[in-house]
């Protein structure tokens, strides 16, 4: 559950990813300036540090804090959920409309891909396994979608099945369509990478057992970097992303065969 909103109007979730983009810009950061930005004490900012720090994505230092690159960790799901969500609401809607009534549809535990689920027509008869236990507690009540979970070792930041019983599960079907997301893409490198190993085998499983692989992706990802490689861009056969994709991209991603979808209002 979410903490209510401080004196500021914003809530601690929102405001601690307020701070990385700070870091992201600066390096560097006191804890007096983040107070000053933010409008609340000295002590809340230390406390929001200190989270973040326990997260492992800045280092606390003497009187303010440092950023950890961001390639080599992991944002937790409630951070992630609220980075761009417009943006992935946009994409989710788009994404869904690929979806038709029969499919078996395989979703990851992605926060774009949990935006595709939630705007899945509802009179839709259609299978859905997924890692995710968000999507499953999002869609539980629609009568219309049988439901599947990979279970597995539930990872905590993520709120999704990892590890060999959710690949094993993966294995024993063959879908229609799958939804991924990533945490970054290298057009010039062409491949997809992931900052959690577990995260990333398990969506090279799915990818074996869907017949069409449709990545749902923010513009900025094209910018990211991530350790664990996924696959290749050549296996991709659509990627629904936003209209701030730059024409050198969509070109070079048409080049490779993959079909880009624009989510917009």
């Amino acid at each position: 559950m979410r903490k209510k909103p401080g004196k500021s109007g914003m809530i601690s979730e929102e405001r601690r990813l307020k701070i990385l983009e700070v870091l992201d810009e600066k390096r560097t950061v006191t804890v007096k300036e983040l107070s000053g930005i933010f409008g609340v004490s000295e002590d809340t900012i230390r406390q929001d540090l200190k989270t973040l720090e326990e997260q492992r994505l800045l280092r606390r230092i003497y009187g303010g804090a440092t950023r950890i690159k961001r390639g080599v960790v992991e944002l937790p799901f409630t951070l992630r959920e609220i980075t761009n969500r417009e943006t992935k609401e946009l994409i989710g809607k788009k994404a869904a409309k690929l979806i038709e009534d029969g499919d078996s549809v395989v979703f990851d535990a992605s926060t774009t891909a949990l935006q595709v689920a939630r705007n899945i027509s509802p009179g839709l008869q259609i299978t859905i396994l997924t890692s995710s236990l968000d999507i499953c507690i999002n869609l539980a009540q629609n009568r219309n979608f049988n439901i599947i979970s990979t279970g597995g070792t539930l990872h905590p930041p993520s709120f999704s099945f990892v590890g060999p019983q959710a690949e094993n599960a993966v294995r024993n079907y063959h879908a229609d369509k799958l939804f991924i997301g990533t945490k970054a893409i290298s057009v010039d490198k062409g491949y997809i990478a992931d900052a959690f190993e577990l995260e990333a085998h398990l969506k090279k499983v799915m990818i074996e057992s869907a017949q069409e692989v449709i990545l749902v992706a923010e513009s900025r990802k094209f910018e990211e970097v991530a350790f664990f490689r996924v696959c290749k861009l050549d296996c991709i056969s659509k990627i629904v992303t936003d209209g701030n994709i730059n024409e050198e991209t969509l070109m070079a991603l048409r080049d490779l065969g993959v079909e880009v979808l624009i989510g917009n209002g």
